[in-house]
């Protein structure tokens, strides 16, 4: 895949970026689906194979972190796929199914990396995020809010921009990258806009998991995140893949797929 001109071909408006996002994932939407089948698996049979236990148990924290390091490496080959068949679109290349799996696996090491750390960001602030109990004082979380939510649409650029990043220090590259584009003036409404659409899996999990419990489902944690994962991961992917190469083009900048 060859470098291309983002500006001649990606919408000017939000929704048109969204509705691009939609398309180019369209275009190659039974290797992504069958990526978060695999994705989505891989974690069932993880869930299933580890004895139930305790988080506050030294081996219910072992669980979970297992869980937790197995779901990022199976999402980021996810990530990584959808970015790159997004760039190809925006490139107008008529590049091959097969070639974007296999540029997706060359790619796998800097995206898990970096998703690694993204993820390590998300669950320490997810006390503000106003999706759980928020500790005291409690009417903080308005303010802590919004700004957890803009922090999770920065970080959740890191992936896509990593997949596309041929730098050797790739995984530095896409937190800076992401986090200076995002915070440019021309990109602040769209960065709102992309935590919204960025935190809405969180926001339905949030919601699952209580009802799970409440109807005595059986590892209700597992069935109220891992399926809502496993359907938004890809789609979120290239909204953000577009959105990232968007912010690129409105600062001057290119992205450029790998060859």
């Amino acid at each position: 895949m060859t470098p291309a001109e983002p500006a001649d071909r990606l919408p000017p408006s939000i929704g048109g970026l969204i509705g691009f996002a939609g398309a180019a994932f369209a275009e190659r939407a039974p290797l992504y689906v069958l990526l978060a089948m695999g994705a989505f698996i891989a974690a069932g049979i993880t869930e299933y194979a580890l004895p139930v236990a305790a988080e506050t148990t030294p081996h219910g924290l072992f669980r979970g972190i297992v869980l937790t390091l197995v779901q990022i490496f199976a999402d980021a080959l996810v990530i990584a796929a959808v970015a790159l068949g997004v760039a190809a679109r925006v490139a107008g290349e008529p590049v091959a199914t097969r070639t974007v799996a296999g540029a997706a696996i060359e790619r796998w090491l800097p995206v898990i990396g970096v998703t690694t750390i993204a993820q390590l960001f998300v669950l320490q602030t997810f006390l503000f995020s106003g999706l759980v109990r928020p500790p005291e004082p409690r009417a903080l979380v308005v303010a802590t809010a919004p700004l957890t939510w803009l922090l999770w649409g920065m970080l959740s650029l890191t992936g896509p921009i990593v997949a596309l990043t041929r730098d050797r220090l790739a995984v530095l590259a896409g937190f800076a990258r992401a986090f200076t584009l995002s915070l440019r003036r021309e990109n602040l409404v769209r960065l709102a806009v992309l935590s919204l659409i960025s935190v809405t899996p969180s926001v339905l999990q949030a919601v699952a998991l209580p009802v799970l419990v409440q109807h005595h489902a059986i590892r209700p944690d597992f069935w109220a995140n891992i399926p809502i994962d496993a359907l938004t991961v890809g789609p979120l992917a290239a909204v953000q893949t577009v959105f990232a190469l968007d912010f690129a083009r409105r600062a001057g900048q290119r992205e450029t797929p790998p060859q």
